[in-house]
């Protein structure tokens, strides 16, 4: 498990854009703790992996969601 800091060192993406994704149901922590610690399984980064390539062929983000939902 990693953390939102983790996360944001290796890919790039600030914490607060993470954040947001978890606002917006995009990419949900795989835990969250007592304390409100978002954590992230490799499961979770895959996702990441997708949502920010999709990204770089300029899709917003809700089409990105619907896309990661509905894959077919």
């Amino acid at each position: 498990m990693r953390t939102v800091k983790e996360i944001s060192e290796v890919t790039g993406i600030s914490v607060r854009t993470l954040h947001y994704y978890d606002e917006i149901d995009l990419l949900k922590p795989t835990v969250l703790s007592e304390a409100g610690y978002r954590f992230y399984d490799d499961k979770a980064l895959e996702k990441l992996q997708q949502i920010l390539f999709l990204r770089e062929l300029d899709l917003p983000l809700k089409q990105i969601k619907e896309i990661l939902e509905n894959p077919d």
